[in-house]
Order: C-alpha cells, then sequence, then structure tokens
C-alpha cells in the first residue's frame, strides 16, 4: 500500500488517508486481516503529524474499516459484501450528487452529462 498526501488539496489530510484506505478495502486490494504501518511509520514518510494519522486511523475504526489489537496495531477489519456495497454505493452517491450539483450550476444537460460519463468511463 503507498499513501500519499497533498499538501495543496483543500480536503484535510487526515481526510486524504481515510479515502485511500477506505477505497482500498472497498475495491479488495486490502482484504481482510492485512496489517497497516504503524502510525509512526506513516507519519515520518509522509512528513505529517502522528495526530493526523491517528484521526484517520481513528475515523476507519470507527466506521468499521479497520481493528486495532493492542500491541500488535491495526488490521484491516472484514466486511461482509452486503456492508462492502453499502458503504460503496454511499460513496458513488455523494460523488454523483456533487457531479449532478456542479454540472447544473454550468448548465450543463443531462444528455451531456451522461454523454461525458460514459467518455470517461472507457
Amino acid at each position: 500500500m503507498r499513501l500519499s498526501v497533498n499538501p495543496n488539496d483543500k480536503t484535510p489530510i487526515y481526510r486524504q488517508l481515510y479515502e485511500q484506505i477506505a477505497s482500498e478495502v472497498l475495491s479488495g486490494g486490502l482484504p481482510a486481516g492485512t496489517p497497516l504501518p504503524p502510525i509512526r511509520t506513516v507519519s515520518r514518510e509522509l512528513g505529517v503529524s502522528m495526530i493526523t494519522v491517528r484521526s484517520a486511523w481513528d475515523m476507519l475504526e470507527r466506521d468499521g474499516y479497520l481493528l486495532t489489537r493492542t500491541g500488535s496495531g491495526c488490521f484491516v477489519a472484514p466486511i461482509s459484501e452486503t456492508h462492502r456495497q453499502t458503504k460503496v454505493d454511499e460513496r458513488l452517491s455523494s460523488a454523483v450528487d456533487a457531479l449532478v450539483t456542479d454540472a447544473k450550476a454550468l448548465g450543463v444537460d443531462k444528455d451531456a452529462l451522461i454523454a461525458l460519463i460514459g467518455e470517461k468511463y472507457r
């Protein structure tokens, strides 16, 4: 797993880390039981605060993506297919909501938006 952050992105760094790991878990790129690197290591490698990394890890655990085993570290939690699909649907719905809002604000009609999505999906 290769994590990266963009300090120029308006998205907070802890959220960037959260999104990367959650996406990997949902896509199957990080299967259940996979250990995550220690917070200190991630903090050092990315040049960010340990508190920032801890915030991301805590959110991931709260949302059911990670399990913490005292003395052993953090591991990807097992996720049922139903839970995985619900999370995927939630993330896609949010992204589509933002896209539709932007398209409407820019005066792009539904057919043009659907055509653009079709082109990008290829």
